[in-house]
């Protein structure tokens, strides 16, 4: 008796499941209308693993739960300063002699309207290869600041690095200075409260994106906040790949090479109200822009830049659309870098036919990964590249830049990697610069890089082993979930 009533609670039990289960397929299909190859995945998960598989959907499969904060996020675009930048657009950019070409011009007023992002024209940029360099002119940037330092990172680590800024940012804080500190909740979960409440209690603010109360059974664990800036008195700001760890700086278990940039300029104030737009959502607070922005920059070069933004709480996709539009509308070259190459069909595509229209198609991933799972997809993907007639390069380091170089006039730097993570799940940002000599700089700087790398041709596809095969394999059928 005992073992049959024992049975018929399990049937029960995988009856209620196979319940909740359905209705889960059913509300992905009808309600956040995924795509098929995502659906087909959680279907075959649902009824493999049906009770894990559950609670792993409930836990991470659904789309974020962001509150409605849009009126503070309002606020901060309700400033003067920041609308005479949007007034910046493309008639404007038409009064100063770039000598861009018509094309960029073009891209440029795409984005004006598409990502409703302003050219913001007088800015001076630094590129950094090395970012223990980054690091340190970052800090004498923040020791000089007198005002502002507004501070937001994915991954802050209790490293050396770590605790040099975060000291730095108690002092800046006990002479007056505004400090506010936005960091991911997840990313930051080495560091935690304990680490950062010096700065606190100097009364600078530390508040965690996305954050919940038990940390494991946040529902938005999925989709963090990926942005990487420092701003500082609005006029300096500093962005780009690098997290706040010691590995950054190369000094971690495994060598590594990132890209970042110091900006100065109009670009700087757009990077500071990006900021405030993620710490009035963080701390549900309304947020007075018209006082953030002390002091005007003097910088008189021209150098046109926008800055493009993106996340889940949009389901445009805009980061990965504007860098389709310029694969489409590459005429010479695009070449590429990022540590995790797992692109949608439509991305891959776009490059394919790029390829297929003669322009030279050049992607650099790492020689050596930092997660071997994601890197198996990542062969895999580059691996079709290579056979479409595109240059795949495996750096010597595990290379973590995040880069575009399209043509002669437009490259870009920023925190986008070119995953379906970076496309569907993160807040991401990337930094567009448009003139010849940012574009020698960052050709240069690839080439550097090809030379520390190792050519991913044709041959070195075919001669993968079956186990490697084997894993690019089911790794890719299962990057959707990644």
């Amino acid at each position: 008796m005992i073992g049959a009533s024992t049975a018929n609670i399990v049937l029960d039990v995988i009856g209620i499941v196979f319940i909740l289960n359905t209705l889960a397929i059913i509300f992905m299909v009808f309600r956040e209308r995924r795509n098929p190859q995502s659906i087909l995945l959680w279907v075959f998960a649902f009824y493999a693993i049906p009770i894990f598989s559950f609670l792993f959907y409930g836990l991470i499969g659904r789309g974020p739960k962001l509150s409605k904060k849009k009126k503070y996020l309002s606020e901060v675009l309700k400033n003067e300063e920041y609308y005479k930048l949007l007034e910046k657009s493309y008639s404007d950019l038409e009064g100063v002699s770039t000598g861009l070409s018509n094309d960029t011009m073009d891209f440029i007023a795409f984005s004006a309207w598409y990502n409703k992002s302003p050219c913001c024209i007088y800015n001076e940029v630094e590129i950094f290869t090395d970012i223990a360099e980054q690091y340190e002119r970052m800090l004498q940037d923040i020791k000089n600041a007198r005002h502002t330092v507004d501070v937001m990172y994915f991954i802050y680590k209790d490293s050396e690095i770590g605790r040099r800024l975060r000291d730095l940012l108690v002092e800046k804080a006990q002479e007056g200075v505004v400090v506010r500190m936005v960091i991911d909740d997840f990313g930051t979960w080495r560091a935690g409260n304990k680490f950062f409440k010096p700065i606190v209690k100097a009364g600078g603010e530390v508040v965690k994106f996305l954050a919940s109360h038990i940390k494991y059974l946040n529902r938005n664990i999925n989709y963090r906040n990926h942005r990487k800036m420092v701003v500082i008195d609005g006029k300096i700001a500093y962005t780009g790949g690098a997290n706040i760890g010691d590995e950054y700086a190369n000094k971690g278990k495994i060598p590594w090479r990132d890209t970042h940039l110091r900006l100065t300029g109009d670009v700087a104030l757009v990077l500071a109200m990006r900021f405030l737009q993620d710490y009035a959502y963080a701390t549900n607070k309304k947020v007075d822009a018209d006082t953030v922005i002390p002091e005007q920059h003097d910088v008189t070069t021209v150098l046109p830049m926008q800055v493009v933004s993106d996340g889940p709480d949009s389901e445009e996709q805009s980061l990965k659309q504007t860098y389709i539009k310029l694969i489409y509308g590459a005429k010479k070259r695009i070449w590429l870098q990022t540590p995790y190459y797992i692109p949608d069909e439509a991305f891959q595509d776009a490059l394919k036919s790029a390829i297929n229209s003669g322009v030279d198609v050049r992607l650099m991933i790492p020689g050596i990964p930092d997660k071997k799972y994601v890197y198996y997809a990542t062969k895999s993907y580059a691996a079709e590249l290579v056979k479409a007639g595109a240059k795949v390069y495996m750096h010597s380091r595990f290379i973590h830049s995040k880069t575009l170089l399209v043509d002669d006039e437009i490259s870009a730097v920023g925190t986008f990697n070119l995953d379906i993570r970076s496309f569907k799940l993160h807040f991401e940002l990337s930094n567009f610069m448009y003139g010849r000599d940012c574009a020698k700089q960052m050709q240069d700087i690839f080439l550097a890089d090809q030379e520390s790398s190792k050519h991913f041709d044709k041959q070195a596809v075919e001669d993968r082993t079956r186990r490697e095969r084997f894993m690019e394999c089911i790794m890719r059928i299962f990057s959707p979930l990644f």
